[in-house]
């Protein structure tokens, strides 16, 4: 049960990475087109990594909880709970690098799609260790399955 509690976890995260992916260059390449200001451009990567990430992640998460006949407004409340203050750290911090890797490769005429989507899947691997560590302290310490 529990491997299958954990494939589910990292495919939500996975999931939530999709949406960032998608998220992140999509709304750069719109904000690209109104201003050619590198800063608003790279946040904008970020806020749109954000919202993507945080959509997919909880339609995958109500999606797992539905299979397993755990879906309640109850147990998802909870999860994300115990998932977001982790969650909001490491984001902070992987949107920190976001922001700085997308502005010096922007820097770099490497192109607007190209840095952020090179930046995100850098930052993803950060987060992805990092929740899956959290995740691990969280089941030892609160005896919470996440």
């Amino acid at each position: 049960m529990m491997k299958r509690l954990t494939f589910d976890f990292n495919k939500e995260i996975f999931l939530g990475e999709i949406g960032a992916l998608a998220g992140a260059p999509l709304v750069s390449f719109i904000v690209s087109r109104f201003t050619n200001v590198l800063t608003i451009i790279s946040f904008s990567g970020v806020a749109g990594a954000t919202l993507g990430a945080g959509i997919f992640w909880v339609l995958m998460r109500a999606y797992d909880k539905n299979t397993r006949k755990e879906l309640s407004l109850k147990n998802l409340a909870s999860d994300i709970s115990y998932f977001t203050p982790g969650a909001f750290i490491l984001a902070l911090l992987a949107s920190a690098g976001l922001f700085f890797i997308s502005r010096h490769l922007l820097n770099q005429d490497s192109g607007v799609l190209s840095s952020v989507a090179f930046s995100q899947l850098i930052t993803f691997i950060f987060f992805l260790i990092g929740i899956n560590i959290y995740r691990y302290f969280i089941l030892k310490y609160f005896g919470k399955k996440l």
